[in-house]
């Protein structure tokens, strides 16, 4: 089973670099432009997908509509999908982070994996159950081709696992918004095919 991994387009949060997680906010008008790019590319790949699937998040909504626009496919939600709750941080500008959670910031820097935001989930919950996600859509679905639209950390978290390396490493990996990444499951192996692979705007 290959898999396309594809990062929502721009939302306005994205725009002004807030902490981005649980809250619902829509695409801006150049998100909406690399949904369609990204869409467009995913509908002249040969062959063709047979399976969309998606966070249930407004942003992944709104790209995952586009997709399903120019390939005829209906999207299927996946709450695993879901972006890091953040808490009480959710909203903040991430320049405010230190200032306002020091706390956590130094739980951060400590150890990426295990930091919890007050009221909020691991990075390394969030790669777990995104894994997971991809791990039960490869166990439930005999397709060739498959569609998954997600969020940076569920994306991070599920090419660290196809890697092999440990979640405190998904710096590394750069996932732009609105880029597509390629990975295959086989049995009991996986690989990465092509990563952040940039969608031209018409």
């Amino acid at each position: 089973m290959k898999i396309i991994l594809v990062r929502h387009g721009e939302t306005i949060a994205n725009k002004e670099q807030l902490v981005l997680g649980t809250s619902d906010v829509p695409l801006t008008e150049l998100g909406r432009d690399q949904a369609k790019a990204a869409a467009k590319k995913i509908s002249l790949m040969d062959p063709s997908p047979t399976i969309l699937f998606s966070s249930p998040y407004q942003r992944a909504k709104e790209t995952a509509g586009y997709i399903s626009t120019y390939t005829n496919l209906n999207p299927i939600f996946i709450d695993g999908l879901k972006e890091m709750n953040s808490g009480e941080m959710e909203g903040i500008k991430a320049s405010e982070m230190n200032d306002k959670y020091p706390d956590y910031m130094k739980s951060w820097r400590r150890d990426h994996s295990t930091a919890r935001p007050p009221g909020g989930e691991t990075l390394g919950e969030v790669h777990t159950r995104a894994w997971k996600s991809i791990l039960n859509i490869f166990d439930e679905y005999n397709e060739s081709l498959v569609v998954v639209v997600a969020h940076l950390f569920p994306i991070q978290g599920i090419l660290c696992n196809v890697l092999g390396i440990k979640s405190n490493n998904f710096e590394k990996l750069v996932i732009d918004l609105g880029s597509l990444s390629f990975i295959e499951i086989e049995n009991d192996s996986s690989r990465l095919l092509r990563m952040n692979d940039l969608c031209p705007i018409d």
